[in-house]
């Protein structure tokens, strides 16, 4: 069973079977054809994003606009280029509205993160405990995030910690699903096999049930990621804060200044696009590489 995490003794000992002449070769260097794929793909469907906000703008503005004009591109990326250089909105710069939002965003995630991995290792034990532990867990999926608002009030009242608790609990649900799945999709050869091998509980856990569940803990996490990363913006527009993207948004539309509103919106996508491209993607790429699952 190839080892997700290889020792460097290890290492050396293939390079050394797969050496040819007096080359070895230790490391491979990240593609970087796949990062001019990333990098294209990328901007293509911006621009296409922007294309379609673009022609629907001007369609309205000339037809169907009265007293209000639909948000264009240029306008909006002109307010957020002075929101970016220092200009505030509501007392506070972009840069610490982008802050509040990622702090509560990374403590809320985190902390969903946990719980969501545990309760996913602990259904994927046993089959019976899969069948009455997934039904709590699949009435949390169920349950929207801004559904959770009166429970969040009597608990917190208005303020951060009702903002963070929303956060984490939309993400707790797709990250137990997944880390359980790919827990119990281990092939039953394989355990067999360990166990013949008289492996330690620790090592069948590293060298068989991580490589193959890696994968769907990923995807969980991206999910879960997705999920809160939205719900953070909804939660900071209900529950009182006084900064953050969410908060922004809100106060922008309330005074009708839309064109601060869509530059929030697109802080919000390059963030979001940012963690996964950036993070997600080369994590996802590294893994099936050294597991040889899928493409790398």
């Amino acid at each position: 069973m190839k080892r997700l995490f290889r020792t460097i003794d290890e290492r050396i000992e293939e390079s050394l079977d797969s050496s040819e002449g007096n080359h070895i070769t230790l490391s491979h260097s990240i593609p970087f054809k796949n990062v001019i794929d990333d990098a294209v793909t990328l901007i293509i469907g911006v621009l296409i994003v922007i294309l379609i906000w673009w022609s629907a703008g001007s369609v309205y503005n000339t037809f169907f606009a009265h007293s209000m004009l639909f948000p264009m591109p240029d306008e909006v990326f002109d307010d957020l280029l002075s929101l970016m250089v220092g200009e505030r909105v509501f007392t506070y710069t972009i840069w610490q509205h982008i802050g509040a939002s990622l702090e509560r965003w990374t403590i809320g995630f985190l902390i969903a993160a946990l719980i969501g991995s545990t309760i996913g290792f602990i259904v994927s034990l046993h089959p019976l405990i899969y069948k009455v532990l997934m039904v709590p867990v699949n009435i949390l999926q169920m349950i929207p995030g801004l559904a959770w608002l009166p429970v969040v009030l009597i608990l917190f009242g208005f303020g951060n910690d009702s903002a963070i608790f929303i956060v984490g609990v939309v993400a707790i649900a797709p990250i137990a699903i997944n880390v359980s799945n790919g827990l119990r999709n281990v092939p039953k050869v394989n355990r067999r096999v360990a166990e013949m091998s008289e492996l330690s509980r620790w090592d069948t856990f590293l060298e068989v049930l991580l490589p193959f569940s890696v994968l769907d803990i990923i995807t969980g996490l991206r999910i879960g990621l997705g999920s809160s990363w939205r719900m953070i913006i909804a939660a900071e527009m209900v529950v009182g804060v006084m900064q953050g993207i969410g908060f922004t948004i809100k106060g922008a539309s309330d005074t009708l200044d839309y064109t601060t509103a869509f530059a929030c919106i697109i802080v919000i996508c390059a963030i979001g696009l940012a963690i996964d491209r950036l993070f997600f993607n080369p994590v996802e790429r590294y893994v099936r590489k050294r597991t040889g699952v899928g493409d790398a």
